[in-house]
């Protein structure tokens, strides 16, 4: 039995996935691109969580007592449909998130965002709606099949081979599954765990369950006929991941993202990247022929902020990475940030905006590793814009985070 395919059957199938994809905003394509990267990283965290006894033992807690008697997969129409339903899923899912991923959400959710297409604020709100239905479809084996402890982590342990064949290039690494038995990653459970002694936290999994409690209690009483989207930015603000404002994201100043395809590094790095992207670029300049240019600029396109302000989401951790791993690469480069704003607003405030957000940019390649006598930065407000601020589209397009790369 393949948990995978089975829930994600579930979640393309039929309307469901249209439900989805409009509560996201979002192409089905690239829903279901990110549907197909978020099940085998979820799936993978619940095996590295259930891969010891105790572990398991919490987990068989929170399925029974959590509801997760796989009921909710008889009901996806109703949840996805708006309102208080579709506030109890998400409010589940951010429960459990907390708990699976923990600091690593923003990493996970930029490498979803690069694999699919989404944008990072729909990434964080698909994480949210699967985990819950995942915990179902894992919860509805154990309840049929009358599954204790052993059970359970027999059953975990058959996905392994399933979540490993599935996880998108780089999620392995990320989670900390390189060396497990069960997953091909590092063993970082300790087998041994006393829990009066700091081992597993049985916390999180405890309000874990009473969240989905909640959820599931609000799924069953409602069933609202439309979505309020302002539910969406609520329950992703739980997860400190909320969903950008497209009026104010730098992701907005790309084109669409192309397929994925890898980047060869000195040294034997990988990156995989969208073609077209910022790092495509770059490193294309770097290892070409083309002389230095004041004016060549190489827009970020997976990068955004909180809106109106120089605080950087966790989203963009990927991208950051990744220009971190090219300036290692190429210990020569130099480059300069530059920042950028549309034309709303005083002149003085964009200019201030766009300068602390271009030193923000630094300042986090810093903590990367790059030497920050390699870098500049500097705001130019809505000076030198790339289109038409007479647009939503052109406003938006302007404002965006630019290298240009001053030594090579």
């Amino acid at each position: 039995m393949n948990l995978l395919d089975l829930v994600k059957t579930q979640l393309t199938g039929g309307n469901t996935l249209g439900a989805i994809s409009g509560l996201l905003g979002e192409s089905p394509a690239a829903t279901t691109a990110g549907i197909g990267a978020a099940l085998p990283t979820l799936l993978g965290s619940v095996i590295q969580s259930g891969s010891t006894t105790n572990g398991a033992n919490t987990l068989l807690n929170l399925i029974k007592d959590g509801g997760h008697d796989g009921s909710i997969m008889d009901n996806l129409g109703g949840m996805l449909g708006g309102g208080s339903a579709t506030n109890g899923l998400l409010s589940a899912g951010s429960g459990i998130l907390k708990t699976l991923l923990g600091d690593k959400m923003g990493a996970i959710a930029g490498l979803i965002g690069q694999v699919s297409g989404l944008k990072g604020g729909s990434v964080s709100s698909l994480l949210s709606l699967v985990a819950p239905i995942l915990m179902g479809g894992i919860g509805k084996q154990v309840t049929s099949q009358g599954m204790g402890v052993s059970g359970l982590m027999n059953l975990l342990s058959s996905q392994s081979d399933f979540v490993k064949a599935a996880l998108p290039a780089g999620m392995g690494s990320l989670l900390g599954f390189a060396n497990m038995p069960n997953l091909g990653g590092a063993p970082n459970i300790n087998t041994n765990i006393d829990t009066n002694t700091g081992g597993f936290n049985f916390w999180p999994w405890l309000i874990g369950a009473a969240l989905v409690l909640g959820g599931l209690y609000g799924w069953k009483s409602c069933n609202a006929p439309k979505i309020d989207t302002s539910i969406v930015d609520k329950a992703v603000d739980a997860t400190k991941n909320a969903a950008a404002d497209v009026k104010d994201a730098a992701a907005d100043a790309a084109v669409k993202i192309g397929e994925m395809f890898k980047v060869s590094l000195p040294g034997g790095v990988v990156l995989d990247v969208p073609k077209g992207s910022l790092e495509d670029g770059i490193v294309s300049f770097i290892q070409g022929t083309d002389t230095i240019s004041k004016q060549r600029w190489f827009d970020f396109d997976r990068l955004t902020f909180e809106t109106g302000k120089a605080v950087l989401k966790p989203e963009s951790a990927a991208q950051l990475a990744n220009v971190a791993a090219i300036m290692k690469a190429f210990p020569n480069v130099k480059i300069k940030i530059g920042g950028y704003t549309d034309n709303t607003g005083n002149a003085a405030g964009n200019m201030k905006l766009s300068g602390e957000r271009a030193k923000n940019v630094m300042a986090e390649l810093v903590k990367l590793g790059t030497a920050a006598t390699r870098m500049e930065s500097e705001g130019y407000g809505s000076g030198n814009p790339v289109a038409s601020n007479d647009t939503e589209e052109g406003k938006a397009k302007n404002r965006r985070i630019s290298i240009s790369v001053r030594a090579k």
